[in-house]
């Protein structure tokens, strides 16, 4: 569906020159919902423009439905593109023309007829929740549901790719989640491909298979969505998903407490993470029965993932320490991610 092959894309100019993608390989199947994360300026929103070619790369090929977007000519190109509708941050609607005004837009080189086009904003309408705002103008919105008129927009010719920039980064909360629910509907019920393209790990979680995080244009860790939150390789990785499941939060708090301040010698913080069926197990009990070991639980935590229970605790373990190393292998073992804490910084171990 979407293969990209080495791409670089770099900004030129007298003063400097801007590196914005750097040998940059992705493959992205049909029908799958795939996130790109990274920071401001990670190269993430350029990538993703040359899956539709509104940004040519400077070297590396982009083959998107089987076709080599770069071996296109003008008008080819132009039909190309009508297979891929794209949402952005700040919604793009012309203030100008009525909710439907704005979805016919796309349709006006169709070969719908004037009935035509209006039947299919009727269905697009009904399609994102909105059948009631034809008449109405982008001002007299709110956010969520501007965002749904350019979902509706994006989908007027039937694409088979959607790609989304940024498209929740401006909604509350609670918005930002009823559009991901929609996405998810529309994934499930077109069978269309959507790449989602964020800073928010936490969105990602709520709707992609699989994760590509970025750093200074590079892709620096990806893979299925399970696999990175239960096993992240990379820092960033790791400071994404800790913000996404609140863990940073936590852990600020966690260090605030006297027990982790006054932590004696024969004590370790210690953050542990699991994944599926090792939620089952009674990891803490096992401790104490085997080693003698005592948990002192300062925080815990259960989603469920693709309907996979994913856990995080932060405890204190107290006990004989020449124990502790052969009660860790068991753990991990077990499938459980065993992290040491500084109580006053970071991971140790």
């Amino acid at each position: 569906m979407i293969d990209l092959k080495d791409i670089t894309v770099t900004f030129k100019n007298k003063a400097s020159t801007v590196h914005a993608v750097q040998d940059v390989s992705l493959q992205v199947e049909a029908g799958d919902t795939y996130g790109i994360v990274g920071y401001s300026g990670a190269g993430k929103s350029t990538l993703v423009r040359v899956i539709n070619y509104l940004q040519k790369p400077t070297s590396g090929t982009a083959i998107v439905n089987g076709q080599a977007l770069g071996k296109l000519d003008k008008d080819q190109l132009w039909v190309a593109r009508r297979k891929i509708g794209m949402i952005f941050q700040h919604f793009n609607l012309m203030n100008s023309r009525t909710i439907a005004g704005n979805i016919e837009y796309p349709l006006r080189y169709s070969k719908l007829t004037k009935a035509g086009r209006a039947k299919k904003v009727q269905e697009l309408l009904a399609l994102v929740g909105l059948s009631d705002k034809a008449d109405a103008y982008p001002a007299q919105l709110s956010g969520g549901q501007k965002q749904r008129v350019g979902i509706a927009r994006a989908l007027a010719n039937d694409p088979e790719i959607l790609l989304c920039d940024e498209a929740t980064s401006a909604l509350d909360p609670k918005t930002t989640g009823e559009i991901i629910d929609l996405l998810k509907r529309l994934n499930q019920q077109l069978h269309i491909t959507i790449v989602f393209i964020t800073h928010e790990m936490s969105a990602v979680k709520s709707l992609c298979n699989h994760v590509a995080v970025m750093e200074d244009g590079k892709i620096v860790e990806r893979g299925a969505l399970l696999d990175i939150f239960s096993n992240p390789q990379q820092a960033l990785t790791r400071d994404f998903i800790n913000t996404a499941t609140q863990l940073d939060t936590a852990l600020a708090e966690v260090r605030k407490q006297p027990a982790v301040i006054n932590l004696p010698a024969n004590a370790r913080l210690v953050h542990l993470s699991y994944t599926g069926a090792s939620t089952d197990q009674p990891l803490i009990a096992g401790l104490y029965q085997q080693y003698g070991i005592t948990a002192n639980i300062l925080y815990g935590n259960i989603e469920f993932l693709q309907d996979v229970p994913v856990g995080n605790l932060i405890v204190i373990l107290t006990g004989d320490t020449t124990k502790l190393p052969t009660a860790f292998s068991q753990l991990r073992d077990q499938g459980v991610t065993v992290t040491l804490l500084d109580p006053k910084g970071d991971a140790v171990d």
